[in-house]
């Protein structure tokens, strides 16, 4: 029996045995598998959150997927045994036409052959600008492109969450990761926006498989007050569109996991939100803590509105405080020293966009990443994806949002780099 029948038995099996256990451990769960064609190759593109995400869509999918990977990472003989056992399309990424070539002859040799557009793990959580050339890749070889998303690896030990890969303890808890199958692309109609738009459109359904059982309408979150007595009195979409914002605010390196984060008494925009002061502390378990003021000389999270920022401005300030502005002047910058200002966006009491600190660099050649940009609200959230409203401006639409969508403020845009903004023009006024 020759060696390459011997490898392809042994990745045949460890895929079926190895996914079982990965599927069992994670609860994988795939949304659209009928995307998947039955025959012919495919060009996969999801999103990187975590080191897994190749296991985890190899479990997930029904037929075997070939993954490709820069020839700089398979130096170590533990991994070109893996990328020989699975058949790993291996590449040069400093030389992009030999790696489309290499590729395309996959793709048309009848494989799922995956590719990560973002070339490189999120640090933010939310989607990187795509880089190009999956587009290209699709076109010459004529097959078509399959966006996916997988939702809930973020906070994984394989993912930055807690600002580092690795090193860190798992959290008890198994929340199960859910891939979804975007709308399948035509290879002659594939450009890097409509990619980008199916990625998002897949997150959304990803998130709302998560929370399609009805009992999310009827689980009320801990908590008392006016804002818990409200959500009730909504009654049951609203209290699952909670649910899911809180979910959505988890998914991103925004507040932190386990971690506090301060609110003022007299603040009403906190209340406002359900997602955020109510399913997102149950969620990650964080906790809201309550004040009557600001106490600028200790280091802390603050959430609010125009009120905060009126509180702020007249706080002395010793320690670092990171201000997550939800105000209607949130993108008016704030300059202070000690003072991080995080300009967000909130419509009808759903979280749509949060800026962030900018994540570090975990080795010293990696990309930067931002998590803040002038004159943005941040980076829109997974589960969100923007569609034309009749006025000529954008709605949001997901699991977190009314069966019409949200409309955003005038003139709102998404940029390249998954940040919403809009014209300073606009911002202006």
């Amino acid at each position: 029996m020759s060696a390459s029948i011997i490898r392809r038995l042994s990745g045949d099996f460890i895929r079926l045995t190895g996914g079982a256990l990965i599927r069992w451990i994670y609860r994988i769960q795939l949304v659209h598998p009928e995307r998947l064609p039955a025959t012919g190759g495919a060009l996969l593109l999801p999103n990187h959150i975590t080191f897994a995400d190749g296991f985890f869509i190899a479990a997930a999918c029904s037929k075997p997927v070939r993954f490709v990977m820069d020839e700089a990472y398979v130096a170590r003989r533990s991994v070109r045994l893996f990328t020989s056992i699975f058949q790993t399309v291996t590449i040069r990424v400093n030389q992009p036409r030999e790696a489309i070539r290499i590729t395309i002859e996959a793709l048309q040799s009848g494989d799922l052959v995956c590719l990560f557009p973002e070339g490189q793990l999120t640090r933010t959580g939310a989607l990187n600008e795509l880089k190009r050339g999956c587009e290209l890749i699709a076109r010459k070889a004529g097959h078509p492109i399959i966006p996916l998303w997988c939702d809930g690896a973020w906070g994984s030990v394989f993912s930055f969450e807690r600002g580092r890969f690795f090193g860190k303890r798992p959290y008890l808890r198994r929340p199960g990761i859910i891939v979804a199958l975007g709308h399948v692309i035509r290879p002659e109609t594939a450009d890097l926006e409509i990619v980008r738009q199916e990625m998002l459109v897949a997150s959304a359904e990803a998130i709302s498989k998560r929370f399609e059982s009805p009992c999310w309408g009827t689980r009320l979150p801990r908590g008392n007050g006016d804002a818990l007595a409200q959500l009730r009195e909504a009654g049951e979409a609203a209290i699952r569109r909670a649910w899911v914002n809180g979910h959505q605010i988890s998914q991103v390196s925004t507040l932190q996991w386990r971690q506090p984060f301060s609110i003022l008494n007299d603040d009403p925009v906190p209340a406002s939100l359900p997602g955020l002061g109510l399913t997102f502390p149950q969620l990650s378990h964080a906790h809201v803590r309550s004040h009557d003021r600001v106490n600028g000389g200790h280091e802390a999270t603050w959430v609010g509105g125009d009120r905060l920022r009126e509180v702020l401005g007249h706080t002395q300030l010793t320690g670092s405080i990171i201000f997550y502005d939800f105000g209607r002047r949130a993108l008016e910058p704030v300059y202070r020293a000690g003072l991080l200002h995080c300009p967000c966006l909130a419509v009808d009491g759903m979280v749509i966009a949060m800026s962030m600190p900018d994540p570090t660099r975990p080795w010293a050649e990696s990309e930067p990443q931002s998590g803040h940009k002038p004159g943005t609200w941040g980076k829109l959230l997974p589960g969100w994806y923007l569609l034309p409203s009749e006025n000529g401006g954008l709605r949001a639409h997901g699991p977190a949002a009314p069966q019409n969508g949200l409309e955003l403020p005038a003139g709102a845009l998404l940029d390249e780099e998954g940040f919403l903004t809009r014209p300073a023009a606009n911002a202006r006024r």
